[in-house]
């Protein structure tokens, strides 16, 4: 909750999306893409908050948010979680069953 209480002005203004702790930035144009950057990096200054350089990618077409694959035109799951499904082995028992559903749900 906390990401949310210091990023809610710019969640509400902003096209941006906050889950714990990864943050999504996107924009139409590289210029309101860089102006909304900004604005979030200035938040996580005045809250003494740093990023991991190695953790940060920026001005891309295509990223990686959630265990989803986005991009301007289609947002489609990771192929490393989807091989996880695809390669679960076959329930035999309730439990199994509900552990390969839990593990499915997520991505419902």
């Amino acid at each position: 909750m906390f990401m949310n209480d210091i990023f809610c002005i710019i969640i509400t203004e902003e096209a941006i999306l906050i889950y714990m702790d990864d943050i999504l930035i996107f924009s139409d144009n590289l210029d309101d893409l860089r102006r909304k950057t900004n604005r979030v990096l200035k938040v996580l200054q005045d809250n003494d908050l740093f990023l991991k350089p190695e953790k940060c990618v920026f001005e891309v077409q295509e990223v990686e948010f959630l265990g989803m694959i986005l991009r301007p035109d289609n947002i489609h799951m990771d192929p490393v979680k989807l091989a996880g499904i695809q390669q679960w082995p076959e329930p035999h028992t309730v439990k199994q069953l509900r552990s390969f559903l839990g593990f499915c749900n997520f991505y419902r």
